[in-house]
């Protein structure tokens, strides 16, 4: 049983997502976007289009192909203002976002963050009785954290070790002192069979200020059991996975950093 892990006062989070994918909702056709959405407009009065996100691919699952007489529908983003909290819906998947829109928007925990994901998938699941659609059945849950780790200074790659605790160094090569790209890629089970954790790492600039910024991002994701495991149970399981996994990841400096608790 994983332990719930410190508590980081300035935590690097730039972005949290909790999403469902469902399958029962065939009947889905483009003007329930809009019927959906008058039942939320008061709490998410603005929406933007966008592509349809593939569906989830889970570690031991068949690859599945299918032929449909339609095109894929959209994807329609619902949000809050000013843009912190937005919710993601297309024909077999939704998704519950907080982002970071500036520097100084604080991040709310993950038990809000979820509330906000468990009040879509609720609402969703009462459009779905009210329009005359079958009931959404839940095939694959995600968690997913994106962290913007950033410091006066700091140049990446060259600094990424003041961070992450796993290597000393990063590897030299012959014809030059200093890397000037990298990227990881870890995967490893969750608990109990409940599905994958995969942790992310890249540079790049911040678009904000084109200042000098990691990206660590961490993924669990997981096919539901035909015991109809229960949703808190496998939501809990892998924020505490990221939770620890992230502190065991970091140098103790960069916990002085983000404020970290016991």
């Amino acid at each position: 049983m994983l332990n719930d892990g410190p508590h980081f006062g300035r935590p690097p989070v730039a972005e949290v997502v909790c999403g469902v994918q469902f399958s029962g909702a065939e009947g889905w056709r483009t003007p329930h976007f809009g019927s959906f959405w008058e039942q939320i407009r008061t709490e998410y009065p603005e929406f933007e289009d966008q592509p349809p996100l593939d569906r989830l691919r889970l570690e031991g699952a068949a690859s599945e192909f299918q032929v449909s007489p339609l095109p894929p529908l959209r994807r329609v983003f619902f949000v809050q203002p000013p843009g912190n909290f937005l919710m993601q819906l297309q024909q077999n998947r939704i998704l519950h976002n907080w982002r970071k829109v500036s520097d100084l928007d604080e991040y709310p925990r993950y038990k809000k963050a979820y509330a906000k994901f468990i009040w879509s998938w609720g609402k969703l699941r009462h459009f779905t009785a009210s329009a005359g659609l079958s009931d959404p059945r839940p095939e694959a849950f995600e968690l997913t954290y994106i962290n913007h780790i950033t410091k006066d200074g700091a140049k990446f790659p060259r600094d990424v070790w003041d961070f992450l605790a796993f290597y000393e160094q990063t590897p030299k090569a012959v014809v030059a002192k200093d890397s000037s790209a990298m990227a990881m890629h870890f995967g490893w089970p969750l608990p109990n069979e409940m599905g994958i954790l995969t942790f992310d790492l890249k540079h790049g600039l911040r678009p904000s200020d084109e200042s000098e910024v990691l990206l660590i991002e961490f993924n669990a994701r997981g096919k539901v059991k035909q015991d109809a495991t229960n949703m808190d149970e496998w939501f809990d399981t892998a924020h505490r996975a990221i939770v620890n996994t992230f502190d065991a990841l970091t140098t103790e400096s960069a916990h002085d950093l983000w404020g970290k608790q016991s």
